[in-house]
């Protein structure tokens, strides 16, 4: 302000001051505009006292004060509120008009241009400072999608982890299970009943293969997403039980009711087949009973499945990683269902309960 107001450029009247005091009345409307991001309002008034102490000393306004108040104003609309704004207008409005005061009885009409150039200031900064923070906005949103999609990867990661390590341990699980029994079995028998380790040496070779298939059908799945699964259901309990039959365990499969109608998803329907599976082989694993009872049934709104075997329970049996029945629970709770396990007389029962889903293919 102080180099403008020295070439003198836009003075309306010429300059009666000393040029120190032009030099002077430069630097005291520059000045406060060093505050306008900060106080807005301080600069502006400023601005306001400076204009007629400017006219004072040297009979004319600059065209150094014209881009003072342009620039206070528009600070002003820029960062203030409304009110502020308004009032900060007003504050520079009485300073333009006082320093205006000798030309405004012989033509009031030069009011129109002041009002004018400050308000069209204030509300360009007023427009400029919406726009900025909404862009503002829109880069805070930016970022929290962005943490939110990180975070959402990470979690489908994490749950992809659990849901592999959870088939797997069911699978090798129950496939090493039954191998173990039947190899227990055909040591106890080779000396005398050959036969009888024979079957079992047979049942240990399908177990391998059972499982070999249940892995190669992973795999296929993890390579290929489109692949079919191939993962048994409900229909194939039967089949379970046969298996099971097997590895010394007599199972006995009861269905109540129609859960074909009960229009439950296929994919529910291999979850409770794998639960299933897993309660079997824990039985193996540490009940002394030979056999044990599996029951679905549709209820209303619910499909219950119960696995319940006699007992005892063995002091001691094949080592268990502690994760079936977390992993029962982490299966049927991702379609809104429940565990219940734990002891059932001398033996033990798994109970779960998962709601039907309306309108769900079956």
């Amino acid at each position: 302000m102080v180099v403008v107001s020295q070439t003198r450029l836009g003075l309306e009247e010429p300059w009666t001051g000393s040029d120190l005091a032009l030099a002077a009345t430069g630097l005291g409307l520059g000045l406060p505009l060093l505050l306008r991001r900060a106080r807005p309002l301080a600069a502006a008034a400023l601005v306001a006292v400076a204009l007629p102490v400017q006219d004072a000393l040297g009979g004319s306004l600059s065209f150094g004060s014209f881009v003072a108040v342009l620039v206070a104003t528009y600070s002003l609309g820029r960062t203030g509120p409304l009110r502020t704004t308004v009032l900060g207008v007003g504050v520079v409005l009485v300073g333009v008009v006082t320093a205006m005061r000798e030309a405004l009885p012989e033509d009031l009409a030069e009011l129109v241009f002041p009002f004018f150039y400050t308000s069209a200031a204030a509300g360009l900064g007023a427009v400029v400072g919406r726009l900025a923070d909404q862009a503002a906005a829109l880069r805070r949103l930016n970022e929290a999608l962005e943490r939110e999609r990180e975070a959402t990867t990470r979690l489908a990661v994490a749950g992809e982890r659990i849901r592999l390590a959870r088939d797997l341990h069911d699978v090798v699980a129950h496939t090493l299970t039954v191998a173990v029994v039947q190899a227990e079995t055909c040591e106890e028998a080779i000396a005398d009943d050959p036969a009888r380790a024979r079957a079992a040496a047979r049942e240990v070779q399908e177990a391998g293969r059972r499982g070999l298939a249940d892995l190669r059908s992973m795999v296929r799945v993890l390579r290929d997403a489109d692949a079919p699964a191939g993962e048994p259901g409900l229909a194939d309990l039967e089949t379970l039980a046969a298996v099971m039959g097997g590895a010394g365990l007599d199972v006995v499969v009861r269905r109540r009711g129609d859960v074909a109608a009960a229009r439950l998803p296929a994919q529910v329907g291999r979850q409770l087949f794998r639960v299933v599976q897993e309660a079997l082989t824990n039985t193996v694993k540490h009940s002394a009973a030979a056999e044990a009872v599996v029951t679905i049934a549709a209820s209303g709104d619910d499909v219950e499945l119960t696995v319940t075997d006699p007992g005892p329970a063995l002091g001691t049996g094949l080592p268990s990683g502690g994760h079936g029945l977390a992993g029962m629970a982490e299966r049927v709770a991702a379609h809104g269902g429940r565990v219940e396990a734990g002891p059932h007389g001398a033996g033990f029962r798994v109970r779960v309960t998962v709601p039907v889903r309306e309108g769900a293919a079956p």
